[in-house]
C-alpha cells in the first residue's frame, strides 16, 4: 500500500471547508481515519502510517507491529523467546520489545523454544540447546539405532558414532573406563559386570547379583583361572579354584621334598604341608600311607615297595619305652608299654605303663587322633624302675595290665583292671625278695570267671617264675592277692598264658621251650613242667592270640610252633639273629610275625606253612628293642621301640 497525505491537511486545504474547533475535534478523534487505511484511529496503532494496521499482515523481523498485534516482531511464534540475533532489537511502539530471551532454534513453532522439554528421538532440538536428539546424555554417542539420524535445528547432528548402550548416562559410553562390580557396563562392553575376565565365572561375593553366573571364580582378573580350568600343578598358582595347594597334587597332605616351603598363591595356609611325597599323582602314596604288601606301589615313600616306614607318632617324648603291646578293646586299639618317662600332649609320667590310641576305623600315624591313656601310672619319680616286664590285653570289655617293677630290696608284678564302660578298677601287687634282677617278660590272664592271673619271669643268676592270682581286682581299688608263689627253678626269659583246655604256662629258658601246669583254682598251686624240645634256642615267644590254634614264635630257630603239632614251618633266613618276637593270625587265616634281630633291625613274615612266607622290611630310625603287632580285616599296625622312640606304622593286607 501507498502512504497518503493526511486527510485533515486535505480538508484544510479544500474550498468552501467548514472548520470545526478543538472540542468537536477532539469528540471525533476515535472515529476518524487520519492515515486513509480504512481503519479508525481507535483500533489502528499508528494513525500515521496507512501500511500499519490491524488489516495489514505482519511483516517479522523489521521492528515494526505491522498488524497492530502488539508483539514482540521478533518472537514470530510467541513462545517468549526471540532468535540469538535479534536478542535486545526493539519493535515500533511495542511496549516492553527488546527484552525477551534469545536461543529460539525455530521461530515459527511455539512447541520449539528454550523452554521446552525435549523430546528425545524424534529428530527435533525442541529444547534448542544444540544437541543430537540422538544423544540424550550428550556424552557423544548414540544408541547404535539411530546412528547417521539427524536432528532439525542441528547442523553437525548424524555424524556422531553409535555404540551407547545407556543413552540416559553419560559416564556409560563406549570410551569409557569400566568400573567393575558396580553393576554397570561402563563401556558397553556387553560383559557381565561381575565377570571382568570373561571366563563365565563370578567371585563368591557377587552370585547373588551377577545373574545367573556360577560363582567359585577365585582370580576375576584372568580368565585362565576358574573352576572350569585344568589346574596347571607346581606353576603356584590356583588354576581351578579349588582351594587346594598347588603343590599337593593328589590332595594327600604332603608335597614334593622340592616343593617344600612353596605357597600357592591367594590360598591360605599352603606353604605348610610336610614334604617327603614320592608319588603326588597318586593320593595312596607318600610317608604316612598305608603299605600294602605284593603290589608295585612304594605307598609309604620309605624306598622300597614292600617295605614298612615306621615313624614316632608327633607329640610324645620317651625315655627307655620297653615290650610294646597292640590290643583291641571297644572301639580302639591301644598300644601299650611300659616306660621310664614320657611325656605326652597331656602328661608326664615316671616309670609308668602308658597306651597310645586310635579309634577303629581311623588307625594312622596321625598325632591329631591319637589319644592317651596311663594305666599304670606315677605323676612324680619313683623309688623304683620299671623294666621289659609288661603285658597288656582286653578280656571281655576289661583292659587288664601288668608290668614288672624293681627296687633296692624287692622285685614286684604289679597288676591293673579297668573295665571299659566304667574305666575304674583295681591294683594288685605280688613282691619277691630278689632285688639284683628284675622280670624280663610277664604276661596277664582273666578266666570266664573275672580271675586275674599274672606271670613273670627272668633268666639270670637269680632267675625265678612268679605267679600270682587276684579274684576280684576289677571292683577293687585295691585287690588281694589269692596266690603267690615263686619256683625258683623254673627260669626262662619269657613266659606266656596260654588257654587251652586248662590254664597252662609257656615258658621259654635259655635252651629249652617248656609247658608249664597247675592248678588255676589252688591259692597256692605246684607247677609241672615239660620240656618240648630240649636243645632249642628260644630267646622270646609270644602267643598269637587269633583264631585256633594258638602260635608261638620262636624267633631263634626261625619257626612258628603250633601247640601240640610241634614245628609245622620254618620263617626267616639265616642272616636274622631274633632277639624279641610278636605273632598274630590275620582275619585271613595268614600268620604274621615280627622280629626283632639282635642288631635292632627288624623284619616281618607274613603267609602260612602250606604256601610260604613273604618277608617285609621295617625301615625305622635307632635299634628296636621291641616289637608289636595288630590287625582287623582291613589293615594293621606294626610298632617298635627303640631307646628314646615308640614308632609306628600302618600296612594293608
Amino acid at each position: 500500500m501507498t502512504r497518503t497525505p493526511s486527510l485533515l491537511l486535505l480538508l484544510a486545504g479544500a474550498a468552501g471547508c467548514t472548520w470545526i474547533d478543538d472540542a468537536e475535534r477532539e469528540s471525533r478523534a476515535g472515529q476518524v481515519d487520519d492515515d486513509g487505511d480504512g481503519v479508525r484511529a481507535s483500533l489502528d496503532c499508528d494513525e500515521a502510517d496507512p501500511d500499519i494496521s490491524p488489516d495489514e499482515p505482519e511483516i517479522w523481523y523489521d521492528g515494526i507491529d505491522g498488524d497492530c498485534g502488539r508483539e514482540d516482531d521478533y518472537d514470530q511464534d510467541g513462545d517468549g523467546y526471540v532468535p540469538v540475533e535479534f536478542v535486545g532489537l526493539t519493535t515500533l511502539k511495542v511496549q516492553g520489545s527488546g527484552q525477551l530471551e534469545g536461543g529460539d532454534c525455530d521461530d515459527q513453532d511455539p512447541m520449539v523454544s528454550p523452554q521446552q522439554k525435549d523430546q528425545w528421538y524424534d529428530g527435533i532440538d525442541r529444547a534448542c540447546d544444540g544437541g543430537d536428539d540422538y544423544d540424550q546424555d550428550g556424552d557423544g554417542f548414540v544408541p547404535d539405532a539411530y546412528v547417521g539420524l539427524v536432528t532439525m535445528y542441528v547442523g553437525t547432528s548424524g555424524m556422531l558414532p553409535g555404540g551407547d548402550c545407556d543413552d540416559e548416562n553419560s559416564a556409560i559410553r563406549p570410551d569409557a573406563v569400566e568400573s567393575w562390580y558396580d553393576g554397570l557396563d561402563s563401556d558397553c562392553g556387553g560383559e557381565n559386570d561381575y565377570d571382568q575376565d570373561g571366563d563365565g565365572f563370578v567371585p563368591d561375593e557377587w552370585f547373588e547379583v551377577a545373574g545367573g553366573l556360577p560363582s567359585g571364580d577365585c582370580d576375576d582378573g584372568d580368565a585362565a583361572i576358574s573352576p572350569a580350568a585344568a589346574e596347571g600343578w607346581y606353576d603356584g598358582i590356583d588354576g581351578a579354584c579349588d582351594g587346594g595347594d598347588d603343590y599337593d597334587q593328589d590332595g594327600d597332605g604332603y608335597v614334593r621334598t622340592v616343593d617344600l616351603g612353596k605357597e600357592t598363591e591367594g590360598v591360605a595356609g599352603t606353604g605348610s604341608l610336610p614334604g617327603g611325597d614320592c608319588d603326588d599323582a597318586n593320593e595312596a602314596a607318600h610317608p604316612y600311607a598305608n603299605e600294602s604288601y605284593g603290589d608295585t606301589v612304594d605307598r609309604d615313600c620309605d624306598g622300597g615297595r614292600d617295605s614298612l616306614r615306621l615313624r614316632g607318632v608327633d607329640g610324645f617324648t620317651w625315655l627307655n619305652p620297653n615290650t610294646p603291646v597292640l590290643v583291641e578293646a571297644g572301639t580302639k586299639v591301644y598300644l601299650s608299654v611300659a616306660v621310664e618317662q614320657v611325656r605326652t600332649p597331656s602328661s608326664n609320667w615316671f616309670d609308668s605303663g602308658v597306651a597310645m590310641t586310635w579309634d577303629l576305623g581311623y588307625v594312622q600315624n596321625d598325632a591329631s587322633v591319637v589319644g592317651e591313656f596311663a594305666w599304670a601310672k606315677s605323676a612324680t619319680d619313683t623309688n623304683f624302675d620299671v623294666g621289659t616286664a609288661h603285658a597288656f590285653r582286653v578280656v571281655d570289655e576289661t583292659l587288664i595290665g601288668v608290668i614288672g617293677r624293681v627296687g633296692t630290696n624287692f622285685r614286684a608284678l604289679a597288676v591293673e583292671a579297668y573295665p571299659l564302660d566304667t574305666s575304674t578298677g583295681g591294683q594288685a601287687t605280688a613282691q619277691s625278695a630278689a632285688p639284683d634282677d628284675a622280670f624280663e617278660q610277664a604276661d596277664v590272664h582273666m578266666d570266664a570267671a573275672g580271675r586275674i592271673f599274672g606271670v613273670g619271669c627272668d633268666s639270670g643268676a637269680n632267675g625265678v617264675f612268679t605267679y600270682m592270682r587276684i579274684d576280684d581286682i576289677a571292683t577293687s581299688s585295691s585287690a588281694s592277692v589269692h596266690a603267690n608263689e615263686t619256683e625258683g627253678t623254673g627260669a626262662g626269659a619269657d613266659c606266656e598264658f596260654v588257654d587251652g583246655a586248662e590254664l597252662s604256662v609257656v615258658l621259654a629258658s635259655s635252651s629249652d621251650l617248656v609247658d608249664v601246669t597247675f592248678d588255676a583254682d589252688s591259692s597256692a598251686p605246684s607247677f609241672t613242667y615239660t620240656d618240648q624240645g630240649s636243645g632249642w634256642v628260644t630267646g622270646d615267644v609270644d602267643a598269637a592270640r587269633g583264631t585256633a590254634p594258638e602260635v608261638i614264635s620262636l624267633p631263634a630257630l626261625h619257626a612258628v610252633y603250633v601247640e601240640g603239632s610241634g614245628i609245622s614251618a620254618f620263617v626267616g633266613q639265616a642272616m636274622d639273629e631274633p632277639a624279641s618276637a610278636s605273632a598274630i593270625q590275620l582275619p585271613t587265616g595268614d600268620y604274621l610275625i615280627g622280629w626283632v634281630n639282635a642288631d635292632g633291625t627288624a623284619r616281618l613274615a607274613l603267609g602260612d606253612d602250606a604256601s610260604g612266607f613273604a618277608y617285609i622290611d621295617l625301615e625305622f630310625d635307632g635299634a628296636a628293642t621291641g616289637i608289636a603287632l595288630w590287625a582287623d580285616a582291613d589293615n594293621g599296625m606294626v610298632a617298635i621301640t627303640t631307646a628314646d622312640e615308640v614308632a609306628v606304622g600302618i600296612y594293608d593286607w
